[in-house]
C-alpha cells in the first residue's frame, strides 16, 4: 500500500466521504482521488510546496498529527513508506464513528472542530519546512484561512496546461498576419494588378478583346485600287519622312469613340509598365512616349489621333502578335499625313464627332 491508499483507509475507518473532506478543506473532489490514487505528484509540474499542502490539509481533517504525515511525506519521496501512517496511528481508534456536519467536524460526540480552527498552516508551514528558502522583505501580518485559501483555483494551476496559451498566441500571429495582408492590399491592390496586368499572352484568349474588323477599316485605302504612280508617290513621301525631326516626347490621343472600354491596357516606354485605364465612351487621354507605345483592348470600339490626324486602321496596319497589341513607333508617326495639325477637321466618314476633351489620365 501507499501513503494515498493509507489516507483512504483511515477516511473510510472513520466514515466520511470525500465529499465530507471538501467541505471541511475547500479542497476539489478531484484533487482527493488524484491524492488517494498517489498521482497528484505525477501528473503535475506544480511546486511540491502546493503539493505537499494539500496533503497535510487532507491529512489535518482525518485528525493525523502533522508530525506523522510529515515523517510520511518524507518516507514517500525517500521511496522507503512502509504503511508509516496506518502504524503511527492507533489501530484500536480506527472503528470509532466520526461524522461532519456542514459547519464542523465532530469527534466522539463531546468535542467538535469549527472549521475557522483549520487554518491554512500547513502552506506556510510546508514552505518553512522545504530546502527552498525565501526572504521576506516585510513580515506576514495574517496566515490565509480554509475559508480564505482558492483551493480550486490552486487545483487548476496544477492541472492547467500550458499549450492553451501558445494556441493563443499562434492565433494572435495569424491574425495580425492577414490583418497586415489585408492592409497592403487596401492599399496597394491597384499596383499589384497592373504588374500582374503586364502578361500580354493572357490576353490571347480574353473575351472582352474584339478581333473583329475595326471601325477604323473604314480609313483603308482598297488595294486594287492603288496605282504605280500613287506607290511611287508614296514611296518618296516615305523616304522624305525620313528627314522630319519630330520632338523628344511623342504624345498619342486615345478615343473611345464607339463604346466604353473595360478596360484598354497602354504600355509607354517610359517606364515600361502596364496601366489598366476603364473608359466611358467619348472620354479621351493623352498618352506620351519617347519611341513605342503599345495599347491592348477592344479595338473596334477606340481611335488612336497624333498631331489632330487619325492613325489610319493601327488594328490590321501596326498589330504585333508577338505583343497582342498594337504597337506605334516613332517611325510610324513621322510619316507625313500625321505632321500637319488637324484639329479643325474630323474625318466624316467615322461616324462619329471629334472628342469634346482631352485629359491626361496619367502621365508617366
Amino acid at each position: 500500500m501507499s501513503l494515498g491508499s493509507d489516507l483512504e483507509t483511515i477516511r473510510k475507518e472513520k466514515n466520511l466521504s470525500l465529499e465530507d473532506i471538501f467541505e471541511v478543506t475547500k479542497i476539489p473532489v478531484h484533487t482527493l482521488i488524484s491524492i488517494e490514487k498517489d498521482t497528484l505528484f505525477k501528473s503535475s509540474s506544480e511546486s511540491k510546496t502546493y503539493l505537499r499542502s494539500f496533503v497535510r490539509s487532507y491529512a489535518k481533517a482525518l485528525k493525523i498529527a502533522d508530525a506523522h504525515i510529515l515523517q510520511a511525506l518524507e518516507a514517500t519521496e525517500n521511496e522507503t513508506y512502509d504503511h508509516d501512517l496506518i502504524k503511527s496511528a492507533n489501530p484500536e481508534s480506527l472503528s470509532e464513528a466520526y461524522s461532519v456536519k456542514k459547519d464542523k467536524v465532530e469527534v466522539e460526540s463531546s468535542k467538535s472542530i469549527d472549521p475557522e480552527d483549520l487554518r491554512a498552516e500547513t502552506y506556510q508551514e510546508e514552505i518553512d519546512s522545504s530546502e527552498e528558502k525565501i526572504i521576506h522583505e516585510e513580515p506576514k501580518t495574517s496566515k490565509p484561512t480554509v475559508d480564505t485559501v482558492n483551493w480550486a483555483d490552486m487545483s487548476k494551476k496544477v492541472y492547467a496546461s500550458p499549450a492553451s496559451s501558445k494556441k493563443i498566441g499562434l492565433f494572435i500571429i495569424i491574425i495580425l498576419i492577414l490583418g497586415g495582408l489585408g492592409s497592403i492590399g487596401y492599399f496597394y491592390g491597384n499596383d499589384f494588378l497592373a504588374m500582374f496586368s503586364s502578361d500580354e499572352n493572357t490576353e490571347l484568349a480574353n473575351p472582352g478583346e474584339d478581333t473583329s474588323t475595326s471601325n477604323q477599316d473604314l480609313l483603308a485605302i482598297p488595294n486594287d485600287s492603288t496605282s504605280t504612280d500613287e506607290i511611287s508617290q508614296i514611296d518618296d513621301a516615305t523616304g522624305a519622312s525620313n528627314a522630319i525631326t519630330l520632338p523628344e516626347t511623342l504624345t498619342v490621343v486615345l478615343y473611345a469613340a464607339y463604346d466604353k472600354l473595360e478596360p484598354v491596357r497602354v504600355t509607354s516606354d517610359f517606364n515600361n509598365r502596364t496601366n489598366p485605364f476603364w473608359m466611358d465612351q467619348g472620354e479621351a487621354y493623352y498618352f506620351d512616349f519617347t519611341d513605342s507605345l503599345r495599347i491592348r483592348g477592344q479595338y473596334s470600339r477606340f481611335l488612336l489621333m497624333y498631331n489632330g490626324n487619325v492613325i489610319n486602321n493601327p488594328r490590321q496596319n501596326y498589330f504585333d502578335p508577338s505583343l497582342n497589341s498594337i504597337v506605334l513607333t516613332r517611325e510610324i508617326l513621322s510619316a507625313p499625313e500625321y505632321q500637319q495639325n488637324s484639329t479643325d477637321s474630323f474625318p466624316p466618314n467615322l461616324g462619329v464627332a471629334a472628342p469634346d476633351s482631352i485629359v491626361y489620365r496619367i502621365q508617366f
